[in-house]
């Protein structure tokens, strides 16, 4: 079991969590309010695990190459388009991908910007969860056009080994 630490201050962000080898699919979701009330998809982790995905997420968006296949990553889909075209993320890769509820202690980032979303925050305006010492550390995405989860920057964060619980072997 790992914990992940906040690489500024050393601060636990999560609770222990197991690694997965690979990001599993996100579950079907029928558009409908879920038992909580709350129009957003089932958390795409299990609770108790986590998992990296090597591909890019979130911001910042770059036009799409015209003679390539695109593998990353787009907040509720593979796609997005503005003014400039098709877009594709060049955000980081590397994501640690968790289910919202095994984290702790998070803040949310004080731009509104980087909470924009219909139900919830859609991921796309980069980190939007702060650790109390202030670094930014953690995408949260929880909109009804996203997956639900929450990923933590490569850089913002270091993963060690969970302490054993006491009484156990």
């Amino acid at each position: 079991m790992d914990v992940l630490l906040c690489a500024a201050c050393g601060r636990p962000l999560t609770r222990p969590v197991r690694l997965l080898p690979g990001l599993p699919a996100p579950p079907a979701w029928d558009g409908l309010p879920g038992p909580d009330g709350l129009r957003r998809a089932p958390a795409r982790m299990p609770r108790g695990t986590y998992a990296v995905d090597p591909l890019p997420y979130g911001a910042p968006f770059v036009p799409a190459p015209d003679d390539e296949e695109y593998d990353g990553v787009v907040p509720g889909g593979k796609w997005m388009s503005d003014e400039r075209g098709l877009l594709v993320s060049a955000g980081p890769r590397g994501t640690r991908v968790l289910h919202p509820l095994d984290v702790a202690g998070l803040d949310a980032h004080p731009d509104w910007h980087r909470h924009i979303g219909c139900c919830g925050p859609c991921g796309e305006y980069g980190a939007n969860r702060l650790c109390p010492c202030g670094a930014e550390v953690a995408i949260m995405a929880g909109d009804c056009t996203t997956d639900y989860e929450i990923r933590f920057v490569p850089e913002s964060v270091r993963v060690t080994t969970a302490p054993a619980a006491e009484g156990t072997a």
